[in-house]
């Protein structure tokens, strides 16, 4: 097993047997030859805010306070990307029809402090009560719908927010229990202090009018968020608004202040959760309607602000490092299937970054997962200037089980995502037997 493998702290810390793999090269192909391809990356810190967009009218908005601190508690940063269109892990069924094009958000297995708002584009004319936000969920390796919070009608965009980015589009359902008419989704709008951002959670849920449209949740809303988070001047907006299915509902109130460039953001949530019913759909009349039949929720009595997140969210991760080059590697370890898969850098005169050499010409690993369960990550950033010449970067099934990754390659602003499949068991660390992700010069 490796030698120096626990310099940051893991969530989860499960230790599993490992079982072996067949040798098999598995090589992955860029997700970005199509010269269509609309990148962009934006680097925040836990104090900062941001929002970046395509010309496509992907978009990507933070809220400050919404990156977590690192292992030391201190400010962190993380490199927000944008990649569209990009190939999925697999596509959609056949129960939906993709609207548009795939898109990869980045950073892909991180947890937020606080919801990200994601904005995607829906072709000109479309009815918009078809259409709905799906996300693929890498644990499940399954498309799930996800709530809405608006539909920006006059710029033909449909809004969501979500504590974990990853694969997202926009889609109909076919056949059964198509949303459409009176079977569209509904939604809950809240109005709270000027001067806060708000999200609400679904804290429980019952009385489905249309059950067939629990499943299309992953069987289970409660813990799905909703908001419109900010402006790009990092101001607060409001009302605050989620779309749901047509149900009896318990909604979390959570809010936060927009701080200072050097305080994190206290998150408070009040106590007692919200009731509501949504009895019809919200409907879009005009260019500028904002929709109509949405259910106001108001803070019920008895209750009071108290630190701390919903329940339902996820714990938040400790923030890598990021340089003008950064190299992540994401995969999933759950109960059928753990892994342990290394990243690995080579460059110009015997540079060879990994788990064993952490730094090494002007680059370090800063993040080294083992076979715990849960969203595992591997990251290499540049600390310094780096010798010229050319890197190749690798990907490495050390032991476990065969399973599917992403890498992630940022240089300046540029992004590439890369998508593939390890399946050699190779321990001795042997090159060759390694999956190639790409040769990049500096």
């Amino acid at each position: 097993m490796k030698s120096i493998r626990y310099f940051f702290i893991i969530l989860l810390s499960v230790s599993f047997l490992l079982v072996s793999c067949k040798k098999e090269d598995n090589p992955t192909e860029p997700q970005d030859e199509d010269p269509t391809t609309e990148t962009e990356v934006m680097t925040v810190s836990s104090t900062g805010f941001g929002e970046i967009s395509v010309p496509s009218g992907v978009a990507v908005s933070v809220i400050p306070g919404a990156v977590p601190q690192n292992n030391q508690g201190s400010s962190g940063n993380i490199s927000f990307s944008i990649e569209t269109p990009v190939t999925p892990p697999v596509p959609l069924s056949s129960n939906y029809t993709l609207v548009g094009n795939y898109a990869q958000l980045g950073p892909v297995g991180f947890n937020f402090r606080w919801p990200i708002t994601i904005k995607l584009p829906y072709p000109a004319g479309t009815d918009v009560s078809t259409i709905f936000v799906v996300h693929y969920d890498s644990f499940d390796e399954q498309w799930y719908v996800v709530p809405s919070s608006e539909v920006e009608y006059n710029n033909n965009l449909i809004t969501a927010t979500a504590i974990e980015l990853g694969y997202y589009a926009v889609a109909t359902a076919n056949g059964f229990g198509k949303i459409n008419g009176e079977k569209s989704a509904g939604g809950f709008s809240y109005s709270g202090e000027a001067g806060y951002f708000y999200t609400l959670t679904v804290a429980s849920v019952s009385n489905f009018k249309y059950p067939d449209q629990q499943s299309w949740y992953g069987g289970d809303i409660i813990g799905r968020t909703g908001g419109n988070g900010s402006s790009p001047t990092g101001t607060p907006l409001q009302p605050t608004r989620i779309m749901l299915p047509q149900a009896t509902y318990q909604i979390w109130i959570t809010r936060t202040r927009p701080g200072t460039l050097s305080t994190l953001t206290e998150i408070y949530t009040y106590s007692v959760p919200a009731s509501g019913t949504i009895n019809g759909p919200v409907t879009y009349t005009s260019v500028f309607s904002n929709g109509d039949g949405w259910t106001t929720l108001s803070l019920p009595g008895g209750g009071s602000w108290v630190e701390g997140r919903p329940t339902g969210w996820a714990l938040p991760t400790s923030t890598y490092g990021t340089g003008e080059v950064q190299i992540t590697l994401t995969w999933v370890n759950n109960q059928s299937r753990q892994t342990d898969v290394d990243l690995h850098l080579f460059g110009p005169n015997g540079v060879h970054v990994y788990y064993s050499n952490e730094q090494d010409g002007g680059f370090e690993l800063d993040r080294d997962w083992l076979e715990d369960l849960g969203n595992a990550t591997e990251n290499i950033y540049s600390i310094s200037s780096v010798p010229a010449g050319e890197y190749t970067v690798r990907v490495n099934l050390y032991s476990g089980d065969q399973t599917n990754f992403n890498v992630r390659v940022i240089q300046g602003n540029n992004v590439r995502n890369y998508s593939g499949q390890v399946t050699t068991s190779n321990s001795g660390n042997d090159p060759a037997q390694m999956v190639t992700i790409e040769t990049f010069s500096k």
